[in-house]
């Protein structure tokens, strides 16, 4: 295997440049790796020649996968990059899709082309994460005052799901073809594109078709999630001819990969809009591949499928206008939060152990409330999700947190056990209109229900997990909530949170994560820390955080978290438990009060933003 011979670097600008280096110019192809991703690439190449020669001594398999999987951890340290941009900006957790979302802002584009362009970037060159295969949510603030706009364009159960179809086995809702909701993805981008989009819809998918038909270096990321599925990778239709050598070893960090069916897929989608993907031969192939996997979906489930618009929800924090998703994303938990913690001094006081404290107690609680969450077309959820963004609900629970002890988990009052998700993007846009988009998108688990459709290249999600089966753990050994059961044509509970800040009627920072219940303890802590503790952009999304989600009953710290604060909230009384660094990731864009911009894609996944 040859590794690729780089025809031009983009090298990060500092933070008080524009980042015009960071554009791309007709010429896709020649997009490299830049900033923490270009170090971490060049970490493995050099761990991969110690692989090769620790053939001499030992197992080649052990000892080279030990050396990059050292070299991908070490990524995680590494500091994000702040884009300064004066028009527009794009915040992906790829690199190569950030340049290419502010390459369409730059020919006239605006937020929602880029979202588009940037999506489907990510789809490609992170696919354990996303993909056309899933789904996911849309936040859309448009210019002008025009009302905010949340597009669900989540996957859906079958007409031929049922309540019980897990009930034998649950890993069947994790991998295989039963695991497989009908995929949202396309469908959503298309209803915005329709009444927003600026740009041709065959441009936004131009970059990508270019990467899956040329090819592209594998990164470290892709590949460290390859490796811990070597073997299925090696026998799965579609990834063991995409991700292997063809001599039945994976592909390294660096190597080229080519994905020419799903090119044709996206040229065919790209060419005839969304009717490409839900009717005719895509469809047609990608429910035979779900069926000859065990699973269930049929072409009228495809035909069947819609996005539906929800009313976004909101409250104000310490004056700013505070907008996020409505069920079945937890906005309404993330605004709860938000309202407990807006009755203490942070500000003041600054970051204190009696202050993380809060915050800490702020996020069991909120746990707690996503407990009453689902999807709104089938469970009424208006009065809790009310409830939840008032402040006078805030008020009470605040009045049940005290600032020198924590509580056993029945103290906040959970009605069922939450759940969890993975494998998911998140990217935030802003133009120079003031038009704001925040998009999440997930495959659930790391490369969905382990099946990638040979014909079209589609690697399909397993989204059936986060729904709730009677009696049954999920993936992550929680229980179920009857408010998530199986229905046809139901939608499950997401953590999601894209959200959008205003200040006096202008957007003042866009913002979501990945990470399952990750995602919202993590947005909640960058906009703690850039509007109560006055951090800037990069610092408030590289400094460590804490999570708690009520249950497993116990306070998850990341190890850079300093640790006198790490002994004082054990002395609250608070379980400590390791965090993962990388275990959730945050993009983000703000504007300044001059009209500067600023973009961050968290290095935990090895994200650079883009800008002009």
């Amino acid at each position: 295997m040859t590794l690729p011979t780089p025809s031009r670097g983009l090298e990060a600008p500092p933070s008080d440049d524009v980042s015009t280096a960071l554009l791309a110019n007709d010429r896709i192809s020649d997009i490299e790796l830049s900033s923490p991703q270009t170090t971490c690439l060049a970490r493995a190449r050099k761990s991969r020649l110690l692989y090769f020669g620790a053939v001499l001594l030992v197992s080649v398999t052990f000892i080279g996968g030990l050396l990059i999987a050292a070299s991908a951890r070490k990524c995680t340290e590494d500091t994000s990059t702040l884009i300064s941009a004066k028009h527009g900006a794009v915040a992906t957790d790829e690199p190569r899709c950030s340049v290419i979302g502010v390459d369409v802002l730059r020919e006239g584009g605006n937020a929602i082309d880029a979202a588009i362009a940037g999506t489907l970037c990510v789809g490609l060159l992170q696919a354990h994460s996303s993909g056309i295969g899933g789904g996911g949510f849309m936040l859309v603030r448009p210019p002008g005052g025009q009302r905010p706009l949340l597009i669900d364009f989540r996957e859906m159960a079958g007409g031929a799901a049922t309540e019980d179809m897990f009930s034998k086995d649950i890993k069947q809702a994790q991998i295989g073809g039963l695991a497989v909701g009908v995929p949202g993805e396309i469908a959503g981008l298309y209803s915005a594109h329709q009444r927003f989009g600026k740009l041709p819809w065959r441009r936004l998918f131009e970059p990508t078709i270019k990467l899956a038909r040329d090819g592209y270096p594998l990164s470290t990321l892709v590949y460290g999630q390859l490796l811990t599925m070597e073997q299925q990778i090696l026998s799965s239709p579609g990834f063991n001819t995409t991700f292997t050598d063809g001599r039945g070893h994976l592909l390294l960090p660096g190597d080229i990969v080519r994905r020419p069916e799903l090119a044709r897929t996206l040229d065919d989608i790209a060419r005839n809009g969304a009717q490409a993907f839900y009717r005719g031969r895509i469809a047609a192939s990608l429910a035979k591949a779900v069926q000859s996997n065990g699973g269930i979906l049929t072409t009228d489930d495809f035909a069947n499928y819609a996005p539906v618009d929800r009313e976004p929800i909101e409250t104000y924090y310490h004056g700013r206008r505070v907008i996020t998703g409505s069920s079945p994303t937890s906005g309404s938990v993330l605004l709860n939060m938000l309202n407990i913690v807006e009755g203490y001094t942070l500000a003041m006081d600054g970051p204190t152990a009696v202050n993380y404290h809060r915050i800490v107690e702020a996020m069991k609680f909120g746990a707690a409330q996503r407990t009453s969450l689902g999807d709104p077309s089938f469970i009424d959820v208006a009065a809790n999700v009310s409830k939840q963004i008032s402040k006078q609900f805030a008020g009470d629970i605040r009045a049940n947190i005290s600032d020198t002890q924590t509580f056993d988990v029945s103290h906040y009052d959970p009605q069922y056990d939450i759940l969890n998700n993975h494998g998911t993007t998140h990217l935030s846009v802003l133009d120079k209109d003031d038009m704001a988009v925040a998009i999440t998108s997930t495959i659930n688990l790391e490369f969905g229900a382990r099946i990638m459709d040979p014909v079209t290249g589609v690697i399909l999600n397993d989204q059936m997990d986060d729904f709730s089966t009677t009696n049954k753990t999920n993936g992550f050994g929680l229980r179920p909530s009857p408010n998530n059961k199986i229905v046809p044509g139901k939608r499950p509970l997401s953590s999601t949170s894209a959200t959008i800040v205003e200040q006096n009627g202008r957007v003042e920072l866009v913002i979501g994560g990945s990470g399952g219940s990750r995602i919202l303890t993590s947005v909640l802590q960058v906009i703690i820390n850039v509007l109560d503790f006055g951090q800037r952009l990069d610092t408030a999304i590289d400094s460590p955080r804490l999570h708690h989600q009520l249950l497993p009953h116990q306070l998850s710290v990341d190890p850079l978290f300093p640790s006198s604060l790490t002994s004082a909230l054990a002395s609250f009384g608070h379980k400590i438990a390791p965090l993962k660094h990388g275990s959730s990731v945050v993009q983000a864009v703000q504007k300044l009060s001059d009209g500067t911009i600023h973009a961050v894609s968290d290095a935990r996944k090895h994200g650079v933003a883009a800008g002009y």
